[in-house]
């Protein structure tokens, strides 16, 4: 039993299928494969355990198939790995004619996305996401990119370079999760909280009620999740592809995430930097009076179910923080846009005093002595 979202795109449609053992089906939605040359690109992490249903569905279609294998670490998510996409694609005979499958999580997505936007001035893409995180969100919308160094810094600005692509399909299989590790598990799960908290407080509700079953990957528990949150991610896309107004909410979190997820010294997975932004923002919510205490209590309250954390793990300069944020690719003119929870969704903001993101991170700061 297989579940059929379409996302009614500008650039046309396409369908997110979810369902347990999707990867193995035919009728799953590819497109016409007869004749075609695909590059299977893939995480080095998931090569040996989910590449071979995908490569036997496509050869058994006609497809001819190479596959090449990524390091998918937000360091290596550079140029330099798109045009290795590049050369694999060139030595594998690709055309415009031709498909590229990325196999991995949301960094995968966007790094062979951004290949296939930029190969051939843009062949087609199928995303396969293998991480809950993928899953609930980066493989739908069709936002690609990758990480540039920051001018003078040792740093590197969160997707700074990107295209707009929308995939062809987008194939989510929970059974993938089961080799993921718990914390892969629950980073995915601070994006679907953060879909909950934009549009769907039942998803919340559910996220509670089967934290259990969702931290160890079952599937039918990560099934009814996946699709109430990429239900949410369809309804803003279909309305915004191109991130123009309301898409924008859905960076709920990420301007925070964003400046602390390049850190090293943190060691922040996407979903827990983004669960600590989520705080950071919560706290100007309440601060200007947009939400209660008690509604960014009973937040806090479910990251920290799903095991995510809410504060960071030591202290970092404040002034470097807020210096990387204006890199946010929503800021104009060096001034900081916020997205910033309200009591039925969120709204974005363009006026925040600088005392207050101060603030904010202050409160996520780990308690000094």
């Amino acid at each position: 039993m297989t579940t059929r979202l379409t996302v009614h795109a500008a650039s046309g449609a396409y369908d997110v299928v979810i369902g347990v053992g999707a990867l193995s089906l035919h009728t799953a939605g590819w497109p016409d494969m007869q004749g075609r040359r695909v590059l299977v690109v893939a995480d080095q992490n998931v090569m040996e355990h989910h590449v071979s249903p995908v490569v036997a569905v496509l050869e058994t279609s006609g497809a001819t198939v190479q596959t090449v294998a990524l390091v998918a670490t937000e360091q290596d998510k550079r140029m330099s790995a798109v045009e290795s996409i590049w050369d694999a694609a060139l030595r594998a005979g690709l055309d415009r004619h031709s498909l590229m499958v990325a196999i991995g999580g949301g960094l995968t997505g966007d790094v062979v996305g951004f290949a296939a936007a930029t190969y051939l001035r843009g062949i087609d893409v199928v995303q396969v996401p293998t991480t809950l995180l993928a899953m609930a969100d980066a493989s739908v919308g069709g936002k690609t990119g990758i990480n540039v160094p920051l001018p003078e810094r040792s740093t590197l600005g969160k997707n700074l370079a990107g295209a707009f692509w929308p995939p062809r399909l987008v194939l989510i299989d929970p059974m993938t999760l089961a080799t993921l590790p718990r914390r892969d598990v629950a980073c995915g799960l601070a994006e679907c909280i953060k879909h909950g908290i934009l549009a769907d407080r039942s998803l919340l509700e559910v996220i509670r009620a089967s934290t259990p079953l969702l931290l160890e990957a079952d599937p039918e528990a990560v099934e009814r999740v996946v699709t109430k949150a990429v239900a949410v991610k369809i309804n803003v896309v279909d309305r915004d592809e191109r991130e123009t107004g309301e898409r924008m909410l859905l960076n709920l979190g990420h301007t925070f995430a964003h400046a602390i997820e390049p850190l090293s010294e943190l060691d922040l997975r996407h979903g827990e930097a983004v669960s600590v932004g989520l705080m950071a923002a919560y706290h100007c919510s309440v601060e200007l009076g947009l939400v209660a205490q008690s509604e960014a209590a009973s937040i806090a309250s479910l990251l920290e179910t799903v095991t995510l954390p809410i504060a960071l793990s030591k202290p970092v300069s404040i002034d470097a923080l807020i210096d990387a944020m204006r890199f946010d690719k929503k800021a104009t003119a060096g001034v900081l846009r916020l997205i910033l929870p309200t009591e039925a969704s969120a709204v974005v903001r363009d006026d925040i005093p600088e005392g207050l993101v101060r603030s904010a991170w202050e409160s996520v700061m780990p308690a000094m002595g």
